[in-house]
């Protein structure tokens, strides 16, 4: 669970599966961690205790991890 859920600059809250595209390349949301606890998608398990950040997966696999939301991260919509 979530203590401090990071925000998009847009106010909405992030959220595991949230399709985004960061610095312009699409990608869901697979892990976020407040350094106290998180929600990961399920083939990301392994990351749990990890240290605060977000976790994108593009569409060719690669992933990028970042500790803060900034203008990079852009929302495409939330998971349905």
């Amino acid at each position: 669970m979530l203590e401090k859920r990071p925000h998009y600059l847009n106010g909405e809250g992030i959220h595991v599966g949230d399709r985004v595209r960061y610095k312009g390349t699409a990608g869901n949301i697979v892990f976020i961690s407040d350094g106290e606890g998180g929600e990961f998608s399920p083939a990301y398990a392994e990351y749990d205790g990890c240290e605060a950040g977000i976790m994108v997966c593009d569409d060719d696999g690669t992933l990028t991890t970042f500790t803060e939301p900034d203008e990079n991260l852009e929302l495409i919509h939330h998971k349905s």
